[in-house]
């Protein structure tokens, strides 16, 4: 279908790509991916025919149509509704049903029903009406309708006019028009960038069924395993290609470096001793033959490439936090609306539901856009108003990143400057390199502007800067948009090996199911709690659609709820829906937990209470000693003495809280 052949490309005066040669056949998926700036998306832009190669060619089959989603919206009329610019897929039959509408208006003038020319609009009319019966012409507009839902448009919505859109949403909408115009080859570029997870399955679903060759560039590994069945990698102006999907690939790289490794290693050897022997022996007549034969043998050797850098040592860790209480955040009554003027109130949650967040969590937090996941973090982090109540726990230091971040970074520094502005300890400017590193700035990429800097290169540095601060509970709002594999392995092994506390906004699953425990879905006005990791939510989801009405009749009817419980396993341990014995016996076991911990439970309360107390008063204390005029007044042994007591009751209290909390813990321990 696709043969690339020699291809070689220059930027300015530097060679992108070189004699690179690649194939695609009919039915192919492939995920294009390297290091960012290696070609990935020139490549795609080349076999568009949007630019042409220096040298080599670009061929395919006769008649092979492409379609090609690019990373920036084209071109489109704003005035467009929804469904319009979807239905512009439909070009030819739309054409097909306008002409079948001229010759039916032409027929119906006619009154000489043998004449040729009668004959011949009829002879016309039946082939363009096999070929739009062909083209399914007359589903079009319900085809438009389910793949922009698919893709999260609400029906509603599908007449609204674009420009009511972001760049995201009209994104979402080009990729619909691209996907109903079938073309035989897809390029999509960073498909997923606009899309959150449920459209992202969708997508996937969709495109496992795509009866054409798909090529597309990403950077969300889950997305990749789960959809290709190659993997071609831009790499040193090369093409290398790996079949299998994106975990195989890494397979066979590492295999596959080991190897080059080895034979770079002997070949250097090789060469050393051919030129040890050049270079003592080519004064000497008696060994010139056997000089001049290593000379030769230099110059034909078809030398192995050096190893790439070595990337696998590349990480940090954050800096160990300090304990926090057992309760880090607590919402009460969770309602929020978004005031409009003119236009609807937005409501956003609607249920006052109450939220806690204990020590230790490591939440996902996901949802379609526009259900209120930023909004979350925002009224977690205390920074956005809402109905209800915020508790913060004992001892929290929250670190909070957001995309907005990378906006207030300082023009004029360098990298490396605005990265140590944020370093305000010791120990936090002696890892401003090793950080910056883990995010690509390397050698002289520190010493780069912050102005020069594109949008991604800002989204890493705010990311980096955010996190050189010692805290216990970490807030981040979708902290792997721009980043690459990676920087993305990196920042998903510190978050594992992190012990404090996570919430974290993120569409991107591999990212998701390396790290949470947890997962929070925001939809229907509240928070939907899954207490396990993502791979437990996604079961759970789809066990909770398969059977749904099986559900709602446990409820509702006696008789299905009796043939539940007469049909239901006998493995007490089954990863399945809970039978009514397990739900009344887990009941019961709920109820003891919290007759036998709630006396720790109180300890443990009263302790934060009278700590936060005692450190507000401590805190006076030291702004008050502190000021040199009280020592000139004579109260500064008073004030000395009551900082020494209240910091030993401050001891004393934490050593109670300690303990309690440990006794709760191992308590539910021996629940669990």
């Amino acid at each position: 279908m696709l043969t690339i052949s020699n291809i070689t490309y220059f930027v300015t005066n530097n060679c992108l790509l070189s004699d690179l040669n690649f194939q695609v056949y009919k039915g192919d998926r492939t995920g294009l991916v390297g290091p960012n700036g290696a070609g990935k998306t020139t490549l795609l832009k080349m076999i568009a025919g949007r630019i042409q190669p220096d040298e080599g060619q670009i061929s395919m089959q006769s008649g092979t149509t492409v379609g090609f989603l690019e990373q920036e919206v084209l071109e489109v009329n704003p005035k467009l509704s929804v469904k319009e610019v979807a239905m512009e897929a439909f070009d030819e039959v739309n054409r097909i049903e306008d002409e079948l509408n001229r010759i039916g208006h032409e027929l119906a003038k006619m009154e000489d029903y043998h004449s040729d020319a009668y004959h011949k609009l009829l002879e016309r009319m039946e082939k363009l009406q096999t070929r739009f019966d062909f083209m399914e012409g007359a589903v079009r507009e319900s085809k438009a309708e389910a793949v922009l839902e698919g893709l999260g448009f609400k029906t509603h919505e599908l007449d609204q006019p674009l420009e009511r859109f972001s760049g995201g949403w009209r994104m979402r909408v080009l990729l619909a028009r691209l996907l109903l115009q079938k073309p035989d080859l897809l390029l999509l570029d960073e498909p997923t960038n606009h899309l959150d997870i449920d459209s992202i399955e969708w997508l996937e679903q969709y495109l496992t069924s795509y009866q054409g060759a798909v090529i597309l560039v990403s950077h969300d590994r889950y997305f990749l395993n789960r959809m290709v069945t190659q993997i071609a990698e831009i790499r040193s102006r090369k093409i290398y290609s790996y079949k299998g999907n994106y975990d195989h690939y890494e397979i066979q790289k590492a295999e596959l470096e080991e190897q080059q490794v080895r034979d770079y290693e002997s070949q250097k050897r090789e060469i050393a001793e051919k030129e040890r022997f050049i270079e003592r022996f080519r004064a000497k007549a008696t060994k010139s033959r056997q000089v001049q034969s290593r000379v030769k043998a230099l110059e034909k050797l078809d030398r192995v490439d050096a190893p790439d850098a070595d990337t696998s040592s590349i990480r940090f860790r954050f800096p160990e936090p300090p304990r926090s209480g057992k309760v880090v955040i607590g919402i009460k009554n969770l309602i929020k609306t978004y005031k409009s003027g003119d236009k609807p109130d937005v409501h956003v949650f609607t249920k006052g539901q109450d939220l806690e967040i204990e020590r230790g969590d490591k939440i996902a937090l996901i949802g379609v856009n526009g259900a209120g996941k930023s909004t979350l973090a925002r009224i977690l982090y205390g920074n956005e108003t809402f109905a209800g109540t915020r508790i913060s726990g004992h001892n929290i230091i929250t670190t909070f990143f957001a995309q907005h971040l990378a906006e207030v970074l300082v023009s004029n520094r360098t990298v490396l400057e605005e990265m140590e502005s944020g370093a305000i300890t010791t120990e936090a400017r002696g890892r401003v390199r090793g950080i910056l590193g883990s995010f690509l700035f390397s050698g002289s990429d520190v010493d780069k502007r912050v102005s020069v800097l594109s949008g991604g290169e800002r989204s890493r540095l705010a990311l980096a800067k955010t996190l050189l601060q010692p805290a216990n509970f970490l807030i981040l709002d979708e902290p792997t948009n721009h980043l690459d594999m990676l920087s993305k392995s990196v920042l998903l092994q510190a978050l594992d090996e992190y012990s404090g506390t996570i919430l974290a906004v993120s569409h991107d699953r591999h990212f998701l199911s390396g790290f949470a425990n947890k997962i929070w879905r925001t939809e229907n006005g509240r928070v939907e709690i899954y207490e396990g990791g993502y791979d437990y939510y996604e079961w759970k989801r789809k066990d909770k659609s398969q059977g749904k009405a099986s559900v709602q009749n446990n409820g509702r009817d006696k008789m299905a709820s009796k043939q539940t419980e007469n049909t239901a396993p006998s493995d007490q341990n089954s990863s399945g829906p809970k039978t009514k014995e397990q739900r009344r016996e887990e009941a019961e076991l709920r109820n003891r937990i919290n007759r036998e911990t709630s006396g720790l439970r109180k300890e443990i309360r009263t302790c934060e209470t009278e700590m936060a107390d005692l450190e507000k008063k401590k805190a006076d204390l030291e702004q008050k000693i502190a000021d040199p005029k009280v020592y000139e007044s004579g109260d500064a042994q008073a004030l000395l003495n009551e900082f020494r007591l209240v910091g030993e009751k401050l001891d004393a209290l934490l050593e109670r809280w300690t303990s309690a909390s440990e006794k709760l813990e191992n308590k539910e321990e021996e629940f669990r």
